[in-house]
């Protein structure tokens, strides 16, 4: 039985799957999708038609090579939803099409924990999808109690800096995605989904709106949330209108400024859950700049007016697809797989 698990996030597509030999393999592309009305000449690979429509997409990063108005905004549930069945569609037909695969399965956040019936019903419309139980939508942050039970991917122990060897049983699970910031309480290994929170637009977005600020105070740059983005992934690097332009230092200060607001918030919503944890497991998109800044002085302030630094740990390698790695484990655990 073949699985593939797809993180759709509002910065990255996330694929988790096994290869024809058995290994796990990951895969990512840039979220953006632009709509186009004519179609146009490019590379196939990028430009993908919805099956059983006329709609014509250029997926991925060709996309925002093109005008940002055919960019689809995405900036919430609804429009995240109406490019799922687009983005799934093209990831089954690059990987061998519907029939490759016996499963797929997705997740949300928990801010739209409400939202997985909505969203089944409308993949299984939109792309025709007759087999029953094809798709399975999970709840992030909570997924990854499963993938951390299973150390399928090695924690780093921030104290001893030893890999692999965290076993801890009250913890908290904090997912840092693009839009959301997740997480989820974990007593005597068991997760409670009565302590599972989601909060809408407090994600890595934060630093991405600061960006587009700076650009236009700074410049009268008018810049997406998708363009913005690139800039963060680049690290403040990029080139506009033949002009270079490096902002690397502010992308710096407003990252750094951001993981401080994390624990802000985390304080205020979760203290109490951080009293009787023995720890904070990170992943997303959060514990790549965690790990990126692990040293730096301010950050290490900032963490410490609330907690030890070593009350923090995260994936070693892959954090940023601890989701969709957590989701193939889930999907393999609920078939009897392992």
């Amino acid at each position: 039985m073949r699985l593939i698990s797809i993180d759709l996030g509002y910065s990255n597509v996330k694929i988790c799957y096994y290869n024809e030999d058995g290994a796990l393999q990951f895969d990512k592309y840039i979220s953006a999708v632009a709509k186009i009305d004519n179609p146009m000449e490019l590379d196939n690979d990028v430009m993908f038609n919805l099956p059983g429509t006329t709609d014509t997409y250029v997926m991925g990063a060709a996309s925002l090579k093109l005008s940002r108005n055919y960019l689809v905004d995405l900036h919430d549930y609804e429009s995240l939803k109406s490019v799922y069945p687009v983005w799934i569609s093209y990831i089954l037909a690059k990987y061998g099409g519907i029939d490759s695969f016996d499963h797929v399965i997705i997740g949300l956040s928990l801010a739209f924990s409400d939202k997985a019936d909505d969203l089944l019903s409308y993949l299984y419309d939109t792309l025709m999808i007759q087999k029953e139980n094809y798709f399975y939508v999970l709840p992030q942050a909570l997924s990854c109690k499963l993938g951390y039970s299973l150390k399928g991917l090695d924690i780093t122990d921030t104290k001893t800096g030893a890999t692999g060897s965290t076993e801890l049983q009250n913890y908290i699970i904090l997912d840092g995605g693009f839009y959301t910031l997740d997480w989820a309480t974990v007593l005597g290994s068991k997760a409670s989904a009565g302590a599972a929170i989601g909060i809408k637009d407090s994600g890595v977005i934060q630093i991405v709106y600061n960006i587009i600020d700076y650009l236009f105070k700074t410049y009268q740059m008018k810049v997406s949330l998708k363009e913005g983005q690139n800039i963060l992934d680049n690290e403040g690097i990029f080139v506009r209108r033949g002009r270079k332009y490096d902002i690397s230092e502010k992308v710096k200060e407003f990252t750094k400024k951001y993981i401080g607001d994390v624990f802000n918030l985390l304080e205020t919503n979760a203290g109490d859950s951080m009293d009787s944890s023995d720890g904070i497991i990170c992943v997303g998109g959060l514990a790549y700049f965690l790990g990126k800044y692990e040293h730096d002085p301010d950050v290490i302030g900032e963490i410490e007016k609330h907690i030890s630094r070593s009350f923090i740990h995260y994936p070693t390698h892959h954090a940023e697809f601890y989701n969709a790695f957590s989701y193939l484990k889930a999907g393999e655990k609920m078939l009897g797989l392992i």
